[in-house]
């Protein structure tokens, strides 16, 4: 991996905090062309129904873990960050090894952490 390197959206945590924040017209015409998406690993989510309910579950919990989806060994947890106008631009997100975010404190640590550097990037937008 490298600085600027292109990650497939369907499968990373920011990828889907980002899908997740589009308003349905521009969800579906996204989705739209696609059909499945593509299998990176055993784990990945392909079908689009399946897909879709995964990006409500993200909508509603305002984050996401993404575990084994893009490659294999890499768990990540991803939270929007939004203009002051409440507007998604970007996500931030955690890599951690597997194993790491298991545990929910560990998890509810990392997203505390990670929703405070959002809150405060908030205000420089």
């Amino acid at each position: 991996m490298h600085l600027g390197a292109r990650l497939p959206a369907h499968a990373t945590s920011t990828g889907r905090v980002l899908l997740a924040s589009l308003p349905r017209a521009e969800l579906a015409a996204w989705l739209g062309h696609r059909g499945d998406l593509p299998r990176l690993t055993p784990r990945t989510t392909t079908g689009q129904r399946a897909f879709k309910a995964l990006l409500a579950e993200v909508a509603a919990q305002d984050h996401c873990f993404a575990a084994d989806e893009h490659e294999l060994g890499v768990h990540a947890v991803a939270v929007p960050l939004r203009n002051p106008k409440g507007v998604t631009v970007a996500a931030l997100n955690l890599i951690a090894p597997p194993g790491r975010l298991d545990d929910p404190q560990a998890l509810a640590s990392a997203l505390q952490r990670l929703r405070g550097a959002a809150s405060e990037l908030r205000q420089m937008l």
